[in-house]
């Protein structure tokens, strides 16, 4: 080689190093598709990821008693309620549906975790319920009931709380059975503020054959009953510090109206304030039922 023509010898070259150009050029443009196959392969796949979400959330939203008051025609009771998720869709649920003229079922739930898995078993869990209040009278046997669909088949081991009463609107006599959840508060007409005995029993869809007991209490006309889940006492502040019992006690007991609407309301605002810019950690679910009487 040392022997050949110098032009010879810089063509070479010449060549040799258009070649390594091209190739270095091919390597670009080869990185730079697979860059835009994979943006495109991202864009698609959060694209599917939030008709998913946007899905779920229609699903819950279409699922949630939306309008109040519910019930115009009545004035034997007024109910609100209210949900503020801490992701787009929540694992919280309340509901309230007239079973007959004379009796209003509802319930208020949190399924444990929160996202798409804790909505969807929380919107299987409301489906059930319903479907088991108008056929059986006991809310207790309700439970029951839902409890055994829900862990027949239940692989990813998803459990929920819930509060399920029944009013009876010509007496003020309230049953209700509890799986695992909150005992409700109630603001008593004449003064006061209560909690309804603690019942203590397990969660849905943890074990199939759990039993539910019924228990009972008297509303006199003018008594409000404040359900809740444990996003409200579960609230932190900056620091970190619960809400607790005694804050959302203390709450209720400034209140002087017994309205619904004004009671979810104060309840919602003074979360909201306690809370200031810390992070919303769980769902803050309430319904606030008073009875008014005949």
């Amino acid at each position: 080689m040392s022997g050949a023509d110098p032009a010879a010898r810089a063509a070479a070259a010449e060549a040799a190093l258009a070649a390594a150009a091209a190739e270095a050029a091919l390597v670009e443009r080869t990185f730079q598709l697979e860059l835009v196959l994979e943006v495109l392969r991202n864009r698609d796949r959060a694209a599917a990821e939030q008709a998913e979400w946007d899905f779920a959330a229609e699903l819950q939203r279409a699922g949630l008693p939306q309008e109040f008051p519910p019930f115009p025609d009545r004035n034997d009771f007024d109910l609100h309620a209210g949900m503020v998720t801490a992701k787009e869709v929540g694992g919280d649920l309340y509901d309230f549906f007239l079973l007959d003229s004379d009796r209003l079922g509802f319930t208020v739930a949190d399924a444990a975790g929160k996202g798409l898995p804790a909505a969807i078993f929380i919107t299987l869990m409301r489906t059930l319920l319903k479907a088991a209040a108008f056929r059986l009278d006991d809310p207790g046997q309700c439970l029951r009931t839902v409890n055994a669909m829900l862990s027949l088949n239940n692989p990813s081991l998803m459990f929920a709380t819930a509060f399920y009463g029944v009013l009876d609107l010509a007496t003020g006599s309230l049953r209700y059975a509890n799986a695992g959840h909150n005992a409700p508060y109630i603001l008593r007409a004449r003064g006061g503020l209560e909690a309804a005995p603690r019942v203590g029993d397990m969660a849905l869809g943890v074990v199939e054959d759990s039993a539910y007991r019924t228990r009972s209490l008297s509303l006199a006309p003018g008594d409000a009953l404040v359900c809740y889940s444990d996003g409200v006492t579960d609230a932190i502040d900056p620091a970190g510090t619960l809400f607790g019992e005694v804050r959302l006690e203390d709450c209720l007991a400034r209140q002087t109206s017994r309205h619904p609407t004004d009671l979810l309301g104060a309840v919602i605002a003074e979360v909201d304030q306690y809370m200031s810019l810390a992070p919303m950690a769980d769902d803050v679910t309430l319904l606030v039922l008073r009875y008014n009487g005949r």
